[in-house]
Formats: structure tokens, sequence, C-alpha cells
């Protein structure tokens, strides 16, 4: 008798990486609900067209006459989310029911993390379950199941408001981090030394994301933000010679079955920009092995502390003096940027597939027995900022028209994608919005990771963006006119540094995608559905 084919709900929104629909429409039948059509690029739903058995837009955020999709779409760009926490996860659960889903799986967003959940739970599904989820979403109450499970980290204390940092101030001394607790990418978190008032600190926080205001919407917890002390690196203890090419802290991808924690892989990070901005992520790890089990296991209580049932995990780590570690936190989730596509091109490891058959299955059989450790090549993801640019402020609006490309990169490096922005394209440096203000993003290989972290550091050093000022304040020369001069030349690339790879209209532009999968080898078939192949997926 034929095994009836299961069904997987894809809950598509903006952010991280979303799980590859091509893999999910080789092990179910693929749903997709979209709670944000403004959201999900128009290239996106090609492939939904492609993948899916159904479609389902959320009705109160679409206009009477239909929605049209974005060509591109970044964090700031995206309409506000018109259904509060508990709204959304009754439509989750709708959805669904609706196509009668074993499962139900979504992208890289940490808005919906406990949405998800809350309706996998009520329909007897797999997921992080809603205990889990609401201690990995919000992070005061995770900092509190960390303290209770024995899991390595700093001190801290909730903020309800500027009176209560200046008492945590006090108390805890300084340095001190305030963060809110319910957003990612490290927005607003912010760096206290003792040089400022508190108070005026907290306010100036708080008036930085009134852009972020939406995603409260999805958040239920009375506490928006949390101090904590600053954990120290020394990345010397850990990288060796090496220290000055890496950044003190590393961010771990991982898998929770039925409450038991898989570790994937380690990645490796470059130096921060200011306001705790990532910059590069580098794979596989350059520490040993004694160092990577010391990580790992800080991982396994955190994440089991938590109580996270079935979900991805993206675990950041502190790697402190004398290799003791603290966990800066966890995510019930993808990891963002090119990371979880990244471990797949160095390790060959599909976590889409992992995923998907832990939630369907209750099953980890698409996981590695220990973390990857050994690779072919190495592959990093780099982003450019404005700050790369000494000449931009805080505060300051930029019109983009490209960057000098000549002799960025070393002998035994190779570009292989590029999204970029278009030229003309405007970018602000917001405060505590530092995250946002990239210019491009490039997926580099080599043959060994340190040669990418070398990479990534002559390129920090040399790159210059071609800017002119918004407002034409001075200081920054004019840009030229696109397609003339400076931003021709960016446009086609220059010695040194190959020509972008565009993947679709206007996608460059868009803050969340990774490079798109590699196609089939040559002469392999793809899977078919209904007489059409199946194509590779976008991120949305």
């Amino acid at each position: 008798m034929e095994q009836t084919r299961k069904k997987l709900l894809v809950v598509a929104d903006l952010g991280g990486s979303p799980p590859d629909l091509r893999t999910l429409a080789e092990l179910a039948d693929v749903y997709v609900y979209i709670p944000r059509p403004s959201a999900v690029t128009a290239r996106y739903m090609e492939d939904v067209g492609r993948y899916a058995h159904g479609v389902l837009k959320e009705r109160t955020a679409c206009p009477p006459g239909g929605y049209e999709h974005p060509a591109s779409v970044t964090f700031t760009g995206a309409r506000p989310y018109t259904l509060t926490e508990e709204q959304l996860a009754d439509r989750i659960a709708e959805a669904a029911v609706l196509f009668g889903a074993d499962g139900i799986l979504f992208g890289g967003a940490e808005n919906i993390v406990l949405s998800v959940a809350k309706a996998a739970e009520r329909l007897g599904l797999r997921s992080a379950g809603v205990h889990g989820a609401v201690q990995a979403r919000g992070k005061l109450e995770m900092r509190q199941a960390f303290r209770a499970g024995g899991a390595p980290g700093p001190d801290f204390r909730p903020i309800y408001g500027e009176r209560d940092l200046a008492a945590a101030a006090r108390e805890l001394g300084y340095p001190l981090v305030l963060k809110p607790t319910y957003l990612a990418c490290s927005i607003g978190v912010t760096r206290l030394d003792g040089s400022r008032d508190p108070a005026e600190v907290f306010r100036e926080v708080q008036a930085s994301l009134g852009s972020s205001e939406e995603d409260r919407l999805l958040f239920g917890g009375e506490c928006l933000f949390l101090a904590e002390t600053y954990m120290e690196g020394c990345a010397e203890d850990w990288y060796g010679e090496l220290a000055p090419l890496y950044g003190d802290y590393v961010s771990v991808e991982g898998m929770m079955v039925d409450g038991v924690y898989h570790p994937v892989a380690i990645t490796d990070k470059a130096p921060q920009h200011s306001e705790f901005t990532e910059t590069a992520h580098l794979v596989p790890s350059a520490l040993d092995a004694e160092a990577q089990r010391i990580i790992v296991e800080a991982c396994r209580l955190a994440n089991e502390a938590l109580g996270l049932r079935t979900c991805p995990t993206h675990t950041e780590v502190k790697l402190l003096k004398g290799r003791r570690v603290g966990i800066i936190e966890t995510a019930a989730r993808f990891g963002g940027w090119n990371i979880v596509p990244q471990l797949r091109d160095v390790y060959g490891i599909d976590m889409t597939r992992a995923w998907a058959l832990a939630v369907l299955y209750g099953s980890a059989n698409g996981l590695p027995p220990s973390a990857l450790r050994e690779a072919p090549s190495a592959r990093c993801n780099l982003r450019l900022y404005l700050e790369d640019d000494a000449r931009t402020q805080v505060g300051g609006a930029y019109v983009y028209a490209g960057y000098e490309r000549e002799g960025l990169l070393p002998d035994g490096v190779r570009l292989a994608a590029e999204q970029e922005l278009p030229v003309g394209s405007v970018v602000r440096r917001v405060a505590g919005q530092n995250a946002m203000s990239f210019v491009s993003t490039l997926q580099l290989e080599a043959e060994r990771p340190q040669a990418l972290a070398a990479a990534v550091r002559r390129i920090r050093s040399a790159v210059r963006l071609r800017l002119a000022a918004a407002d034409g304040a001075a200081g920054l020369a004019a840009a030229e006119a696109p397609g003339e001069g400076a931003a021709a030349e960016a446009s086609a690339g220059a010695a040194g540094l190959a020509a972008a790879e565009t993947p679709g209209e206007g996608a460059a532009a868009e803050a969340s995608a990774g490079a798109r999968p590699a196609a089939a080898a040559e002469g392999e078939p793809e899977p078919a559905r209904d007489g059409q192949p199946l194509q590779e997926s976008f991120s949305f």
C-alpha cells in the first residue's frame, strides 16, 4: 500500500535564511502562508508558483485591489504587520488546517517564532514548543532560563525605564550592555562605559527604535530592554597568532529534535563594527578541536535549558579569557545572513531537509553525529557598510554609486557571488541600526578559512565607497550619474574583483537574501511535480 505523502506549511516572511523550497518539495507537498505580502519578493513568488500546491496571503495586509510584490525588499522597506502575535498564531493554525499540514516551517524571521510554536502546539504538531519559544523569543526569559540551567553568561537586570538603567549601572558597574528584548541583528544594542548619563542613553535608544515599533506587535512581553554586564572577549586565547583576523565570538548552528540538542557546525566571525554590527561569517572554523568542544558543550547546555523541543537553533557564544565562554543568546530558527547556505556549500549539510525530517517524523537522520569540522574548501559571507568609509557619519544619508574594486582580492580568493545595492540608492547611518547600513554582500571562497579571514581584513582596510551626501553636505565628493564614469565602472567591475552576479532584477537590494543555491549538476535530472521541474529557490 502506497504511503500517503506528507504536507508542509511554510510561513514566508522577511529575515534570515528561509528553508529551501526545492528540498521541501522533494519530501512533501508544500503550501505557503504569507503574513506580509510586502515582505516577499516577486521572484520568490515565482518560485512559490513552481513549488507550492497552494498559497494563502494574509487578507488584512492586502489592499482591496490586490498586492504587487516588490522586486526587492529590506527590513525597513516591508510594511508593518497587521496582526498581533496571538492573531498570527490563529491565522497560521487556520492555514495549517485548511491545507492539512503535517508540519510547519518558517523563514528565519525572529518575529514569528512564538506564533508558529503556538499554532503547531494547538494542532499537536512538532515545533519549538510554546514554553521553549517564549524563552527563546524574549531575552529576559532567555537569561533567566540560562541561569537556572547553569549555562554560562553575564549578570543582568530587566529594564522597564530609564531609572532602571541607572540602577543597573550602579549595581552591575561599567561597561554595560543595553539591548532590546524583542529584536535581532544587534539593532538597538548599545554599550555604556560610564561617560554619559544612562537615562540620556536610554532615551536615545528608545528614539532610534521608533522605526522598529511594528516589531513589538508580535512580542507579548512586558520587559522591552535588558541590561547585561559586558563580557570582555579574548580572541588571542582561542585563535593564537591568527587572533587579529577574527572576532571574539562565534555562532553555532544546531537542531533540537524532541528536546535533544544536535550541534551542526561552528561559524567564525570577523571583528565587529560599532554597535556590535557583524561584518563577516567564515566556515569552516579555524579553532582547534578542544576549543570547538568547549563551545559546543556550552551550546548544548544553553539550548536544552530553554526547553526547546524541535527546531533549528542559532547560538552566539562569546570567547573569553582562559578559554571560558559566555552565551550571548540563542534563537529558535535558522541563522541569518548566508550562514545556512554556507554550511551546505562547505559541508554538504542540508539544514532544510534536516528540519523537515525532524518536524515530520521526529527524526535526526538528516543531522551529523557530531559537529562538523573538516572541509575541502572555505566560504565567507562579507558585508560592506557605510562605516567602512571614514567620511560617513551617524545620522548621515548618502547616495551610493559603487566602490573601488581594483586589487581588493588577494590571490587564491574568489568572488563567488555578490548582491549590491543599485547605483543611486540612498543609504542611511541611523543610530542603533548600523546593521541596516550595508551596501553590498559578497560571497568569497578559498581553500582555507585563514585565507578568507585575511582577505576580509584587506578589503575592510582598502575599500573605498563611491558616495555623495544625500543632503549635499560637505565632506563627500558628488556621486557621478548612474551609467557614467564611476558608477559605470562600479557596475562593470575592475580587475581584481569580478563583476557581481545578479540573481534577478532588483534582488541585490534585498537585505536578507543569500546567494542562490547552486543549480543541479549538468545532466542531472531535477525532480518534477505535475510535469514542472522544481527550480532553485531565492531568499525572500
